[in-house]
């Protein structure tokens, strides 16, 4: 029923490094600073008898730069973690004047001004960090997941394929769903839903696969294999938005199928989970008319 196709856009249905559904710690530096370096060098270059290390107050002024740099650079990535985006565009925008030729300040300079909206220039930065380091995996991440926001669907698809196909890419469920996600877009329905099972394949906990391949089950008309793949997105505990999505579409497949008192249960729980949210609109919506 065309009644309950929502066209709102949202991002739980696909991943960027940072903007992830199961965050983690922020990534590691993807180079080491000028003292470390040193030391690591110092064994080969001294010989086996003997090593030399290098103090901070030797460094050049050129050497402590960097360093800075790279200490600011990690603490805009902690504050993009921890959702202070304008703190994170401070600190990022600094490391990335001192060191242009770092493409993990580049990155995440770029989802920064992501979150503020400011599109080209993320698009612009994740494609200069990408330009320095080819093989950086986060980059092709955030790409998979940027270019579906932008709706641009087969260029997702080419990042999320440069990480599906290497082998020392230690989580492959994320672009099997990213790609997954992109396909549906595209009509390509056999397509996404093996991309998608892959991914569960790989982590079967994924609530993100499940969400999408139910999203898919709704539009090929298989209700009752949809709310199975809801169910199992709420028990897997999520909170806040992604509760509240699940919920939703649980409770308009109910409807649909004639299931009044299911409806308003969902309804509500859609409403509790994130009350502020969009979803939670929606559903106040709805339950003015079921009341």
């Amino acid at each position: 029923d065309s009644r309950f196709v929502n066209t709102r856009k949202r991002e739980s249905n696909f991943v960027v490094s940072v903007v992830s559904v199961t965050p983690g710690p922020p990534p590691s530096k993807r180079r080491r600073s000028p003292v470390l370096l040193l030391l690591l060098l110092a064994p080969l270059l001294a010989g086996s008898g003997c090593m030399t290390v290098v103090e901070p107050g030797e460094l050049g002024a050129d050497e402590r730069l960097l360093e800075q740099a790279a200490a600011r650079r990690d603490m805009g990535i902690a504050y993009l973690s921890n959702g202070r985006t304008a703190m994170a565009l401070r600190e990022l925008r600094f490391a990335n004047e001192t060191d242009p030729m770092d493409p993990v300040a580049w990155l995440w300079l770029g989802e920064g001004y992501r979150r503020r909206g400011h599109l080209d220039k993320a698009l612009e930065c994740m494609v200069k960090s990408l330009a320095l380091d080819p093989g950086y995996h986060a980059a092709h991440l955030n790409l998979s997941g940027f270019y579906i926001q932008l709706e641009r669907y087969e260029e997702s698809i080419t990042h999320s394929d440069v990480l599906i196909e290497d082998a020392f890419f230690a989580q492959p469920w994320l672009p099997y769903s990213n790609k997954g996600w992109a396909q549906l877009q595209l009509g390509r329905m056999e397509e996404a839903r093996e991309n998608l099972e892959l991914a569960l394949e790989f982590h079967r906990k994924y609530w993100p696969a499940s969400l999408n391949l139910g999203i898919l089950e709704v539009q090929e008309g298989r209700r009752v294999v949809a709310l199975d793949h809801f169910e199992s997105v709420l028990r897997r505990s999520v909170k806040g938005r992604p509760n509240s999505e699940t919920n939703f579409r649980m409770a308009q497949l109910y409807v649909s199928m004639g299931k009044r008192a299911k409806a308003t249960e969902h309804f509500e729980a859609s409403v509790e989970s994130d009350p502020e949210g969009d979803w939670a609109d929606q559903s106040r919506n709805y339950l003015k008319v079921l009341r």
